[in-house]
């Protein structure tokens, strides 16, 4: 088995590290299992109106915007985070009845 290799994406002064996808090696893990981008993951990060938590369970941060959410964890506190997914979340039509 190949080694795992990463993608870090700099920005704002804090380096940002995904991680291709073991069975698709070629892609990141979060494209090739949630078709996002390293661009939603950076959107959910630096948008202000997010809200985030610390699930103890799982030992990571969970960032939720009203489009995406984000799991991370610093790897180097406030300086390096590794991004361990990033996904879409079902927007409810507001026009539903």
């Amino acid at each position: 088995m190949p080694p795992i290799a990463y993608r870090r994406i700099r920005e704002q002064g804090v380096t940002f590290v995904f991680k291709y996808d073991v069975d698709a090696p070629h892609l990141l893990h979060i494209f090739a299992r949630h078709l996002t981008e390293p661009d939603d993951a950076l959107d959910v990060w630096f948008d202000p109106t997010t809200t985030q938590s610390w699930n103890e369970d799982h030992q990571r941060f969970e960032r939720l915007s009203k489009t995406h959410g984000l799991f991370w964890l610093w790897l180097e506190p406030f300086s390096v985070v590794m991004v361990i997914t990033c996904f879409r979340l079902e927007v409810q039509d507001e026009q539903a009845p």
